[in-house]
């Protein structure tokens, strides 16, 4: 009994959200209430309000479709893959995320204009990135979490997010972009090199003021990668790369 009951609640919860979706398209978020909502259901006012509160609570909803939609395209490309997770693979299955032409990426790219006047929505941000993560660390399965750290960076989510909104906004973008889709692969894939190595001259630094006596060389240039010499007194010299 109680197994019916949650299907019934996601039959309409799916119900409103499809309802939703079509409405946001149609009408932004802004000029949404939840009456639009409403008459697009075949459900009451209360049977609305009773799974969900505000559009806010909708749009999350939506948001969270978007992950495991994108869940599902990652696996699907993932099973022309061969071997682990890399550099590579990740680089290219974000450049197909930004470029993605769906309903539900047009509903993210609308979320992000509204978010400039809705506290709300700037709230629920850091949340969406997190549970993004998430999503893809129970979803994939030969994700892990010590690979990604990169893809949470403040300047590449902007950098994503302003990709997506040029491929919604602007007429042409998205066909120039997937054009040039292989120079965005590789944007990406130095984005992950610089991280790392950023990264990895932190805790070195670290090793340094913690480590009596320690020192470390950095690289003449990007693609020698970095390496230091760490001495310990009675130690000699250990090499960490």
């Amino acid at each position: 009994m109680e197994g019916k009951k949650q299907k019934v609640s996601q039959i309409r919860k799916k119900e409103i959200l499809d309802a939703a979706k079509k409405v946001f398209l149609r009408k932004g978020f802004a000029d949404t209430v939840m009456e639009d909502i409403i008459v697009e259901t075949s459900l009451s006012r209360g049977g609305v309000y009773y799974h969900y509160k505000n559009k806010v609570e909708i749009l999350h909803d939506l948001m969270r479709e978007g992950m495991a939609y994108r869940v599902d395209k990652i696996n699907e490309v993932l099973a022309e893959y061969s071997g682990e997770l890399d550099a590579n693979s990740v680089a290219h299955i974000v450049v197909d995320k930004v470029l993605d032409e769906s309903e539900l990426m047009s509903v993210y790219a609308i979320y992000l204009q509204a978010t400039k006047n809705n506290d709300d929505l700037k709230n629920l941000f850091p949340i969406l990135v997190e549970e993004s993560l998430k999503a893809a660390y129970i979803g994939v399965k030969v994700a892990k979490k010590d690979g990604c750290e990169y893809l949470t960076n403040d300047f590449l989510i902007f950098f994503m997010n302003t990709v997506i909104l040029g491929c919604e906004i602007l007429d042409g973008a998205r066909d120039s972009f997937i054009n040039n889709r292989e120079f965005f692969i590789e944007i990406i894939k130095l984005f992950n090199k610089y991280f790392q190595n950023r990264l990895c001259i932190t805790v070195l630094r670290l090793l340094k003021k913690y480590l009596p006596g320690a020192s470390f060389r950095e690289p003449n240039n990007s693609s020698e990668g970095y390496v230091a010499i760490i001495t310990i007194s009675n130690n000699g010299n250990r090499t960490i790369n």
